[in-house]
């Protein structure tokens, strides 16, 4: 019994993420859930792999993908634009994420917890192909599902700049993710015409 009332503890804890918010809306104009991104983090990882010129672990990365935002479940996202204005308020973040996965380590217990635990760390840490290629595709499919509800206007500002160098660094090291990356930032930039933002004005501040 001690190990089915730990999984369902479990769940309940991570049903949270469905109801977290992101700022980014769906195509319905509705907020989207921590859930919601990481459920097409994953299909998008489907897709993308075969395409991969450096083979990676698709197991460990669905892993990797269903566990990297845990701790959300408790504290919430903090949109990309506001880290980026308030570093301290990312760095508060952080630590406070590494003491509540710790937390749900210790709720699921066993290996299964240890492993969690460890995925959590390998994709904090960006060092393997896998945490690599998740990162990439983190930060790929908020740029995208940031353009998938028709006006833009409800951005951050400051995110009308961010959202053309955000994931250079997270792609250089795959052809396709520099594809994707590139045609989305083509996309972004016909929706923000069509808002009339000055993109090219944008481009002169930012050097590109």
């Amino acid at each position: 019994m001690e190990n089915a009332e730990r999984i369902l503890d479990f769940l309940k804890f991570s049903e949270k993420l469905k109801t977290q918010k992101r700022d980014n809306l769906l195509s319905d104009g509705k907020k989207e859930s921590v859930a919601d991104h990481s459920w097409h983090l994953a299909l998008m990882a489907l897709v993308v792999h075969p395409h991969l010129e450096e083979s990676v672990d698709l197991l460990k990365v669905f892993k990797m993908i269903l566990i990297h935002d845990l701790p959300e479940a408790e504290l919430g996202d903090i949109p990309f634009s506001k880290s980026v204005e308030n570093p301290e308020l990312k760095k508060e973040k952080d630590e406070q994420e590494k003491l509540e996965i710790e937390k749900i380590k210790n709720k699921i217990g066993g290996d299964i917890g240890k492993e969690i635990n460890e995925l959590w760390q390998e994709y904090k840490e960006r060092k393997t192909k896998e945490a690599k290629f998740v990162k990439a595709l983190d930060s790929l499919e908020a740029d995208y599902q940031g353009i998938l509800f028709d006006n833009i206007s409800y951005w951050d500002d400051i995110y009308y700049s961010l959202v053309f160098i955000k994931s250079d660094k997270h792609c250089v090291h795959e052809k396709i993710l520099q594809e994707i990356n590139s045609e989305i930032k083509k996309r972004t930039e016909e929706k923000m015409l069509d808002i009339g933002i000055d993109v090219n004005k944008i481009k002169e501040k930012l050097n590109i």
